[in-house]
């Protein structure tokens, strides 16, 4: 590396320290594994057996993740997610077409997708609480948009 900065392992350690600070806001660190499903029959006993498996490979993955080298972390993140992807779609696919998994299987990657984004969110929300400060800065624009309107007679 020679002293510069070798820009892939930058990226990695920020985004191992963000994966960490994720597990850690999700308590996946240290999670017992391979509980038996139970009360699947219910709504409840299924959404709580899905987040059981949704935290457990979580925290396989990101353990997994973590161990890797720094300028590697970003590939094996990626490799995490499309493999996982996949088994989704494997294990979907042992179910005939009209069980409509696939669209239960795409429709959850996609609310996924944006779960990192809304936890970050939220974060954001809990620090300015905490500092007593808002990053909320559409409050210090004027709201005067659009009062022209209706005022031009022609």
């Amino acid at each position: 590396m020679c002293g510069e900065i070798d820009e892939q392992a930058v990226i990695g350690q920020d985004l191992l320290e963000q994966l960490r600070v994720m597990a850690r806001i999700l308590g996946v660190e240290g999670v017992p594994s391979n509980a038996a499903p139970r009360d699947l029959a219910e709504a409840a006993g299924r959404s709580s057996y899905m987040e059981q498996v949704f935290r457990e490979g979580l925290g396989r993955a990101l353990g997994a993740v973590a161990r890797a080298e720094e300028d590697e972390a970003v590939d094996a993140l990626a490799a995490q997610a499309i493999a996982l992807a996949r088994l989704a779609g494997f294990l979907a696919g042992q179910l005939p077409p009209e069980a409509d998994l696939f669209r239960a299987t795409i429709e959850a990657l996609s609310a996924g997708h944006s779960e990192p984004r809304d936890l970050a969110a939220e974060k954001q929300r809990e620090n300015d609480r905490l500092h007593g400060h808002s990053h909320d800065h559409d409050h210090d624009h004027d709201h005067d948009h659009g009062h022209g309107r209706g005022h031009h007679h022609h």
